[in-house]
């Protein structure tokens, strides 16, 4: 569901709203101005009421016409008698005040359009795979609420999603669990969940320890943490990204950095994870250009699972590479990423392989 954020002036767009941007896939109009501004019919809006300008209350009353019977919730200071007056004039049964927190915010909002993160999994999906990315879509949420929030990460949840997801996969096996979570509508879930599972399964190839098996499986879980500091309208959008909003997605290692340095509920060996999945052996990857020993095993295996679950999925702009072909476009990177790494990690593609190879994708593949 799209929602229709509407503000008097885009430079005064309430924290909220730029807040309620990094759970759902909204749009934001500046509705000030002297022509009216038309908006298609939309799902559902949320409006700043705070105005007494009288063009923009025409521009916006315009808008609300057009959006028909859409619901609709409109913030205003609840002390102000004009702009409740206003805003049920407008149309609007239910407003909130402007010092409603994030979290009562969602909360508000999940009863009536329920929650992005939610997978929809098909009703033959066997029971521990459902519980896991049940699981694991919740701690997305949860960490997403926590930074911005500004709260300590749910380190707890986290590592019990990544139990249940080697479990999931160790009775249902991987290509049940990747054929389940390939449905998720968001391209951002579906991205951090097929990373994480592929993150555990390759642990598991290699026999690694339960530490081991955590330390990967955390660190695939905040991988893209950075992103929560991008709209999920740029993350989610179903073309492809123009040059801007690519070098904007590009951001989100040093956003990563930036939320989770000096946080102490998160050990080293993640937050490596987390900083440096797009380093590349050879000295072109990014943030920092590392090259060689100083990328470490961790993070090799991270970065190998990152690209491959990017060239095998499918995106409104591109299909998705199947197993083979994907696994032959690591394999043409050479000395950028981990070679003897990526043919322990064969087995894994492989298994994981749930439909047939798919043709007329897309020479190239965005891993950002």
């Amino acid at each position: 569901m799209r929602i229709l954020l509407l503000v008097p002036e885009r430079k005064k767009c309430p924290v909220l709203f730029r807040q309620l941007a990094q759970f759902f896939d909204t749009v934001l109009i500046d509705y000030a101005g002297e022509a009216p501004i038309m908006a298609e019919p939309v799902e559902f809006i949320l409006a700043d009421v705070r105005t007494s300008d009288p063009v923009a209350v025409a521009n916006l009353r315009a808008i609300l016409d057009k959006a028909g019977d859409s619901p609709r919730i409109g913030l205003i200071n609840i002390e102000k008698r004009q702009e409740q007056v206003q805003a049920k004039a407008l149309g609007f049964a239910e407003l909130w005040d402007e010092a409603l927190s994030l979290q009562d915010a969602l909360e508000q909002m999940r009863p009536l359009i329920g929650t992005y993160s939610a997978p929809n999994l098909p009703s033959d999906t066997p029971d521990a795979t459902r519980v896991s990315v049940d699981r694991l879509c919740a701690t997305f949420d949860k960490i997403a609420l926590s930074v911005m929030t500004d709260d300590q990460l749910p380190v707890t949840q986290m590592a019990e999603a990544v139990q249940l997801t080697l479990s999931a996969i160790k009775s249902d096996g991987l290509r049940e669990w990747m054929s389940a979570v390939q449905g998720h509508h968001s391209h951002t879930f579906r991205h951090s969940l097929m990373v994480t599972g592929y993150a555990v399964a390759f642990a598991r190839q290699l026999g690694a320890s339960a530490e081991e098996h955590a330390v990967l499986g955390i660190g695939a879980i905040v991988h893209d943490i950075g992103k929560v500091r991008i709209p999920l309208s740029i993350l989610d959008k179903p073309g492809k990204l123009t040059p801007e909003e690519f070098d904007l997605v590009k951001k989100h290692p040093v956003y990563s950095r930036m939320i989770l340095s000096g946080r102490p509920e998160i050990g080293p060996d993640v937050l490596d994870l987390a900083l440096h999945h797009h380093e590349y052996l050879d000295g072109s990857g990014y943030p920092d250009g590392l090259s060689a020993d100083q990328i470490n095993r961790h993070v090799r295996m991270l970065t190998i699972c990152d690209i491959y679950s990017a060239l095998t999925e499918e995106r409104a702009y591109k299909k998705a590479f199947g197993s083979r072909q994907a696994f032959a476009m690591l394999l043409e990177m050479g000395g950028k990423i981990d070679q003897d790494l990526l043919q322990k990690f064969r087995p894994v593609a492989f298994r994981a392989d749930f439909g047939e190879v798919r043709r007329g994708a897309a020479p190239t593949a965005k891993t950002g």
